[in-house]
C-alpha cells in the first residue's frame, strides 16, 4: 500500500500538482492510508516514510490539513469553517501523531494528552454513533486515543475503590477556568511541537507571535488558579489532584517553549 501511494504521489508531483490538487486526486487512496495509520505501529510507519518519500510527502500533506482543521483555518465550500466535531477530532489526531512520533504510547501518551480529555469526552458523549465512527476512520489518532482512554477507564472501574470517587464535584465557579486551562494548554503543546517539527527553512514568526501571546496568557491564568482554589474552598485533596495535572503540563509547555525559542535563535 505504501509503495502504491508513493508511486502515485510522485506521478502527481511530476505533473506539477500542488497540495490542494493532490488531495482530491488521492481520494481513492485515503482508505489504505488510514488503514496503515490504524494498524501499523509507530516504528513501522517511520520505516515506511523513510523508504518511500512520496508516501512521507502524502503523510505530511494530511498532517498539514489536520493542523489547519484543528486551528480552524481550513474552510469548506461556501466559506464555512469545518464543524466543531472535525476540529476537535483533528486536534486530537494531530497531537497523538506528534507524541507517537516520539515513541510514546500507553500511560505516557495519556499523561501528555490530559488537556484533550474534555474534548474527547465531548465527542464520545454528544456525537451520534455514525458520526463518531466516521471521525475515527478519518482521524486514526482519535480512535487510538479513545481506545486507550476506554481501557484506562475499564481498569479503574475494576478497582474496589476508585481514586477520586469520594471527592465532591468541582464548584461551578471553577469548572470554566479549569476547562479553559486544559484546552488552552493542549493547544499550546500542540502548537509549540508543530513549530519544532517543521522541517526546512520556514518563516514562522507569525505563528510564534501567536503562540507567545497564548503562552503568556496561559501562564497568567495558571498562576491565578491557586487563588481560585482558595476562593472556592475546595478540599485540599482536590487541590492536590488538580495541581498534579497542571504542574507537569506547565513543565512540558515551558520545556517546549524554551526549545522553540532556541530553534528560532
Amino acid at each position: 500500500m505504501a509503495s502504491r501511494i508513493d508511486a502515485k504521489i510522485k506521478q502527481l508531483e511530476a505533473r506539477g500538482l500542488v497540495e490542494v490538487e493532490i488531495l482530491p486526486a488521492m481520494a481513492e487512496d485515503m482508505r489504505d492510508f488510514h488503514r496503515l495509520m490504524v494498524t501499523a505501529p509507530g516504528p513501522e510507519m517511520d520505516a515506511l516514510c523513510a523508504e518511500f518519500t512520496g508516501f512521507y510527502r502524502f503523510a505530511k500533506i494530511l498532517e498539514t490539513l489536520a493542523s489547519g482543521i484543528a486551528a480552524g483555518k481550513v474552510k469548506v465550500p461556501g466559506g464555512r469553517t469545518v464543524n466543531e466535531e472535525h476540529r476537535l477530532a483533528a486536534a486530537i489526531d494531530s497531537r497523538v501523531r506528534q507524541l507517537e512520533a516520539q515513541g510514546m504510547g500507553g500511560a505516557a501518551l495519556l499523561e501528555h494528552m490530559v488537556g484533550h480529555v474534555l474534548d474527547l469526552q465531548r465527542l464520545w458523549s454528544t456525537t451520534s454513533d455514525e458520526t463518531l465512527a466516521f471521525l475515527c476512520r478519518e482521524y486514526p489518532g482519535l480512535y487510538r486515543y479513545g481506545m486507550l482512554m476506554e481501557e484506562a477507564a475499564e481498569a479503574e472501574s475494576k478497582k474496589a475503590t476508585t481514586a477520586y470517587g469520594h471527592l465532591p464535584e468541582l464548584p461551578v465557579s471553577l469548572k470554566a477556568p479549569v476547562a479553559q486551562l486544559l484546552t488552552k494548554g493542549a493547544a499550546l503543546e500542540r502548537g509549540l511541537q508543530t513549530v519544532l517539527d517543521a522541517r526546512g527553512p520556514q518563516d514562522m514568526w507569525v505563528e510564534m507571535e501567536i503562540l507567545e501571546g497564548q503562552h503568556q496568557e496561559w501562564t497568567v491564568q495558571l498562576a491565578g488558579l491557586s487563588g481560585d482554589f482558595l476562593a472556592a474552598n475546595i478540599p485540599e485533596e482536590a487541590c492536590g489532584i488538580l495541581n498534579r495535572i497542571f504542574e507537569p503540563m506547565a513543565q512540558r509547555i515551558d520545556h517546549l517553549h524554551r526549545r522553540v525559542i532556541a530553534k528560532q535563535n
